[in-house]
């Protein structure tokens, strides 16, 4: 096993209130695509459908739980993510962001960079 991919979870506690936690999703040395090498890869997780989004520069989405669970992968910007406890997150470029606070008082998100921010969205069961 190589060091795990660093993913920000966010959730709802049991009184409704949301937060961050950094998790690590573990990666095994896999024959993935044979005949080329083996890779790191996590273990599969089944999704149930996927899409590309695009958010304007200082665009502010009002504080709202997630739709439902789903990770987003950050292809370019930045966003700051509020939730109800504890401290705003940066994701920007790279990062993997878990959401998973789909009750509860729900997360506040800002476009921070110059330029849109795009990402993939993976909705998950």
């Amino acid at each position: 096993m190589t060091q795990p991919i660093k993913v920000l979870r966010l959730f709802a506690e049991a009184g409704g209130e949301s937060r961050f936690e950094t998790v690590d999703w573990p990666l095994d040395l896999t024959g993935f695509a044979p005949p080329a090498l083996p890779l790191y890869v996590s273990k599969m997780h089944a999704a149930r459908q996927f899409a590309l989004l695009r958010l304007p520069p200082k665009w502010t989405g009002e504080r709202h739980p997630s739709p439902t669970r789903q990770m987003l992968v950050c292809c370019r910007g930045t966003v700051r993510v509020t939730p109800s406890l504890g401290e705003p997150q940066s994701i920007g470029p790279g990062d993997c962001w878990l959401m998973e606070d789909i009750s509860g008082d729900g997360h506040e998100t800002n476009v921070i960079s110059e330029g849109p921010f795009e990402a993939l969205v993976v909705q998950i069961p």
